[in-house]
């Protein structure tokens, strides 16, 4: 009776279950710093970056040796080249973030980037190679209805409390919108109202001149526009996703966003050869999008690796449970087969009539004993089924120490073998516990100590002090347990190999049924065991002051 295995998916969430209560306290803790410690992170990053944004601005707008809107067409194409892709790159990531929490919030961001790189392949790359380069003004256009676009997208996904539900019609209609807009920006371009006053933007950035002084009223209005859809996405950011694993990068992406419109606001460039400081926040931003997505991809790889080797491990648990019902059904059979058979065959000798009294009489001791037998074993199977209940409880009550041993070891004294008991108490007085259920753990364990010993060696009950509990144990002399089986003799229905050799009966419930009581008196069930040696199993109650 020297086991049992936990081995079915109940009683693998109830484990799953009873360590995360034994440590609930500690996790709800960490989960609370590092929540913390997320939104200060967030916070942190988008003020350094404001700060680093602003003063930029201020620099570049007073002193002017250090302005810059230069004539650089092959830098500004490499800025699109490396801001499109890196917007496409983390719009496929975020789309394939499977985050229950922020997934909603962060498709409506996938779509504001692929807006955004969209808009850079259509105007930066595909017109300029089939030579339609746009005019300024349409160009300048053509970017405001992207950036509007895309800032109207992250605003819906990050601004509000509960952002609305996106789905394929929602991203056909963003670019559809995007489309559309972009469409009338390309055929009305030279009708629009002007929105800066130089001619020759190319002419003005070759002589080290910016546009500063020829901007006019329609575009400070128009330009504002992607500056506060920015600033909304860059709270919203902060507000929602800084307690999150996105909420840093993502963050910082908006406040760099919000930062390149602002300088776009004083040296807008669209799309256009000419490379502004807007421009080169715009690819900061672009950057972080990509090193966030590069995290988003590794956390998710090391996710799903987590997640395949917990299924391997479950795979290999149901394949091992499916292995002990097989071999619990062949052992309840042959539990159950032979006292039915010895029954069996006592009645149909009473029922000859041919036994005299004598052997009429020990016949009926025979079908009590095995009718004994047979009670115990469906006694175990019931006791463990009613600790495997929900409701499951012991009621603790002061308890004499020592009634509680003399009553285990009187029981001692009647197990087969002739073992003299020998009880050791150093600690007086009483303890919380059942003394029922406590009793039905001293009589496993004494039974255990009888069958697994040879005849006539001696088993000690003792009660040690330990502080304010009391330490119980019961020490045999026996066999002792192989070091490879004391990680499982406490699962449920497992029978160690000595039982197995010897024939020893019962299902495997003992030391699984002791334990859980226990368990549930705050306590635990451990073994000391040496191979030839015997085993010491023990346990801790708690004093009564």
């Amino acid at each position: 009776m020297k086991a049992g295995l936990t081995g079915n998916r109940g009683q693998l969430w109830q484990t799953s279950t009873a360590a995360s209560t034994s440590g609930g306290a500690p996790a709800q803790a960490g989960g609370v710093a590092s929540e913390h410690g997320g939104t200060w992170a967030a916070w942190i990053t988008f003020a350094l970056l404001a700060l680093l944004v602003l003063g930029w601005a201020a620099l570049v707008f007073v002193i002017e040796p250090i302005r810059f809107a230069v004539l650089a067409p092959s830098a500004q194409a490499g800025v699109e080249a490396a801001s499109a892709l890196a917007w496409l790159f983390g719009a496929l990531v975020l789309f394939l973030v499977p985050d229950d929490r922020y997934r909603v919030r962060l498709r409506w961001v996938g779509a504001g980037l692929v807006v955004l790189g969209l808009g850079r392949f259509v105007y930066g790359f595909l017109l300029p190679l089939a030579g339609d380069s746009l005019d300024l003004n349409a160009s300048m256009y053509a970017s405001l209805v992207t950036w509007s676009v895309a800032g109207g997208l992250f605003v819906i996904g990050l601004a509000p409390a509960t952002p609305p539900w996106f789905n394929r019609s929602a991203f056909a209609l963003s670019l559809t919108l995007f489309v559309v807009l972009g469409g009338l920006t390309l055929a009305a371009g030279h009708y629009l109202p002007r929105l800066v006053e130089v001619e020759d933007l190319e002419a003005a950035a070759a002589q080290g001149e910016t546009p500063l002084r020829g901007l006019t009223g329609w575009h400070w209005a128009l330009s504002a526009v992607p500056l506060g859809l920015a600033l909304v996405a860059v709270a919203g950011a902060v507000r929602h996703l800084s307690t999150g694993r996105l909420g840093i990068w993502l963050v910082a992406a908006m406040t760099l966003l919000a930062g390149s419109q602002l300088h776009n606001l004083f040296w807008p460039s669209a799309y256009s050869p000419v490379l502004t400081t807007a421009n080169l926040l715009r690819l900061g931003f672009a950057a972080v999008v990509v090193v966030g997505g590069v995290l988003e991809l590794r956390r998710i790889a090391a996710e799903r690796a987590a997640l395949l080797a917990a299924e391997r491990e479950y795979s290999a648990r149901l394949e091992e449970l499916a292995a002990l019902r097989a071999d619990f059904t062949a052992m309840v059979a042959h539990e159950l087969g032979s006292p039915l058979a010895a029954i069996r065959a006592f009645a149909e000798m009473l029922a000859t009539g041919a036994l005299d009294p004598e052997e009429q009489r020990q016949a009926l001791a025979a079908i009590r004993t095995e009718v004994d037998l047979l009670n115990s074993l469906i006694a175990e199977v019931q006791a463990a089924a009613h600790l495997e209940r929900a409701d499951f409880a012991v009621n603790r009550q002061p308890v004499p120490i020592d009634a509680l041993l003399a009553e285990a070891a009187a029981f001692a004294r009647t197990l087969p073998g002739d073992h003299p008991v020998k009880t050791v108490v150093e600690a007086r007085g009483q303890v919380w516990a059942d003394p029922e259920r406590i009793g039905q753990v001293l009589r496993n364990l004494l039974n255990n100590a009888a069958t697994y010993s040879h005849p006539k060696t001696p088993i000690e009950l003792r009660a040690l002090c330990e502080g304010s509990r009391v330490r119980i144990e019961v020490v045999d002399q026996g066999y002792g347990i192989p070091p490879e089986e004391l990680e499982r003799i406490f699962e449920k229905y497992h029978r160690g190999r000595h039982s197995r050799e010897r024939g020893a009966g019962g299902l495997g419930l003992g030391l699984y049924l002791s334990r859980r009581i226990v368990q549930a008196h705050g306590s635990d069930l451990t073994v000391r065991s040496q191979v030839g040696a015997g085993s010491a199993f023990s346990f801790e109650l708690e004093a009564v002051e």
